[in-house]
């Protein structure tokens, strides 16, 4: 029986494993000291032979072969003494020259060029391996500033994210990064209060860095000292009988419409004057568009929902 493929894990301090299905030969790049696990998809041997550079290796006679030096690499599963498979596809491992060198770039957008305070705003995180050579150890660290709230973070599409609450840092663990790949991590925030928010993502990895001067993303994000409210109450009392919004005079050039749950338009105002009470209509859910002329001369768009409760 041949063995058709072997899986390759390269093993790193603080990284995840990454491992990777080979159905053809494959190079892997490697640092001075750095293990390499490899591992023969066919698991019902009862033994195994493994060939570096087409010699046996010694005590190479289980599934699993670690090994931290350059070659390659061939696995031959036994079934019978007088019967082993036919070689299978190799993996070249390669160690690189001075330690190796890779340029990661780093990228860093929010969904929106203007925020609210309440609002949530979501990130994507995207790192790019420039070369020469592919990426080991690749990690991502991102300290949350004080006015977010973090509400999720995303399955990434390589490693394995997590969030420490006390440092409010998010750690991507992207692990392995191969030429001219990408890697993107969504992050889901809540916003809290108003004002300028700066966020430095950064990118590191096991290998010498071409280009450091992309190894970080800045973004900034405006977020204006305007409330929606989500609910008004007109029944007389005083109390949200009106679609009141704190911080709306600060923007006095302003059209608000407001819509059911249809789509037809039943109120629209330029210049809101904050006395919308839902007058004739029943009690539900609205859907509001507020567009706003920002201090910068910038049209900007809210849009959201409000209800109705007598």
């Amino acid at each position: 029986m041949q063995i058709h493929a072997v899986i390759l894990s390269v093993v790193l301090t603080g990284m995840a494993p990454a491992a990777l299905a080979q159905s053809a030969p494959v190079t892997r790049y490697i640092v001075p000291g750095q293990q390499v696990k490899l591992t023969a998809t066919q698991s019902a041997a009862p033994a195994y032979q493994w060939y570096r550079d087409g010699v046996p290796v010694g005590g190479g006679r289980r599934r699993e072969l670690v090994t931290a030096l350059p070659g390659t690499y061939t696995v031959q599963a036994y079934y019978r003494l007088e019967c082993p498979s036919e070689h299978s596809a190799p993996v070249v491992i390669k160690e690189m020259p001075d330690g190796g060198a890779a340029d990661l770039f780093i990228t860093k957008q929010s969904d929106r060029p203007s925020a609210l305070a309440d609002q949530q705003l979501a990130y994507l995180l995207t790192v790019t391996n420039n070369g020469p050579q592919a990426a080991a150890g690749v990690v991502v660290t991102d300290v949350l500033p004080r006015q977010l709230l973090l509400e999720n973070v995303g399955t990434p599409s390589s490693g394995t994210a997590s969030y420490n609450a006390a440092t409010h840092t998010v750690t991507w663990q992207v692990g392995s990064l191969g030429l001219r790949q990408q890697a993107i991590l969504s992050i889901t925030t809540k916003i809290r209060e108003a004002g300028e928010l700066t966020n430095t993502a950064t990118v590191t990895s096991a290998l010498r860095d071409t280009v450091p001067g992309n190894n970080k993303a800045v973004h900034v994000q405006r977020v204006l000292p305007l409330f929606i409210p989500n609910a008004i109450t007109p029944n007389g009392d005083g109390l949200n009988d009106h679609f009141r919004m704190p911080g709306l005079d600060a923007y006095p050039e302003n059209e608000l419409s407001i819509y059911n749950r249809w789509g037809n338009m039943v109120f629209t105002e330029k210049n809101y004057r904050q006395r919308w009470d839902g007058k004739g209509l029943n009690e539900g859910t609205y859907f509001y568009v507020l567009r706003i002329r920002d201090a910068g001369g910038r049209w900007q768009n809210f849009k959201g929902w409000v209800i109705i409760m007598r």
